[in-house]
């Protein structure tokens, strides 16, 4: 991999690992149900032009949005938007790795190896440890949400892998388009937003939306798909953990949360764990559940 690659690839582990920043930040601001309408709301009205009919895959392309944009986000945001710990959430979120792998060995009737199945454990136990050290009173609660967001993401992942030539921005369209619709609808029962309240809201707080619309979706996943092409999965896969390292780093730096013991050890169980398990599977050409985007 060449200097400039590997910068793109840190790169993309970086706007992934500070979306956890903005997602807390737009949140608080606007709700976890309006923050991930709007996200996509921005996403849809940039990626419309790539959206395209693809006959004989739409039911699975719709049920993908559907899992990813609203099953994976909403757990993923509330549990952000609980989380007093943002370094507990990134660490969960990475939950995605061995879920997708136990996945496709139930759905899809794919074999694992002994090494394998002793990283699953291990990060299984990592999270375990990390749920043992509160941080705040919703600590347990935005933990079980995450992990929840991390096997829908799991699903979405084994779903995209029998998509057959779908381009990616055209699914990243559908997603959004998906997501927004669903949870506009979502937005408008559960949160019942104030439209004083929303009008009121500065300008400047709109960053955090932006951000996670543009700097996450569309120009992180833009990097990781151009990198995919040009470098095989097993290439790419062990530095994708690299972007909870950066959200520990960005939520001890912004939000000046604190690195506890418990969430260090854990923390490091978990990441040993989905490393492991995210360079045995793109040997053997095993969802890694680095094709799905955030």
């Amino acid at each position: 991999m060449t200097r400039i690659h590997l910068l793109f690839l840190i790169l993309v582990n970086a706007l992934w690992g500070f979306n956890f920043v903005a997602g807390k930040a737009g949140t608080v601001v606007f709700g976890p149900m309006l923050f991930i309408t709007l996200r996509f709301a921005i996403v849809l009205v940039l990626l419309a032009v790539f959206l395209r009919w693809v006959p004989g895959q739409m039911r699975r392309i719709l049920t993908i949005g559907i899992c990813m944009g609203v099953g994976h986000f909403s757990f993923m945001f509330y549990g952000i938007f609980l989380a007093g710990s943002l370094s507990s959430v990134a660490i969960t979120s990475q939950l995605t790795v061995p879920f997708a792998t136990l996945l496709a060995v139930i759905f899809l009737g794919e074999r694992i190896r002994l090494i394998r199945v002793v990283a699953i454990l291990i990060s299984f136990a990592g999270v375990v440890v990390i749920g043992f050290a509160p941080v705040g009173p919703e600590h347990l609660t935005a933990m079980i949400l995450t992990a929840v967001a991390s096997l829908a993401m799991a699903v979405s992942t084994i779903l995209i892998r029998q998509l057959k030539d779908v381009a990616v921005f055209n699914l990243q369209a559908w997603i959004a388009l998906c997501a927004t619709t669903s949870m506009g609808i979502i937005t408008l029962v559960l949160e019942r937003p104030q439209w004083q309240h929303i009008a009121s809201i500065p300008l400047i707080d709109y960053w955090t939306v932006t951000y996670s619309a543009i700097g996450a979706t569309v120009v992180g996943h833009g990097l990781l798909y151009y990198l995919l092409k040009r470098y095989s999965v097993n290439s790419v896969a062990p530095f994708i953990t690299l972007s909870t390292l950066f959200a520990i780093v960005f939520g001890i730096l912004f939000t000046g949360e604190t690195l506890t013991l418990k969430i260090a050890i854990g923390g490091g169980l978990t990441l040993l764990g989905v490393t492991i398990i995210a360079v045995r599977n793109a040997r053997e050409n095993a969802p890694s559940g680095i094709r799905t985007p955030r």
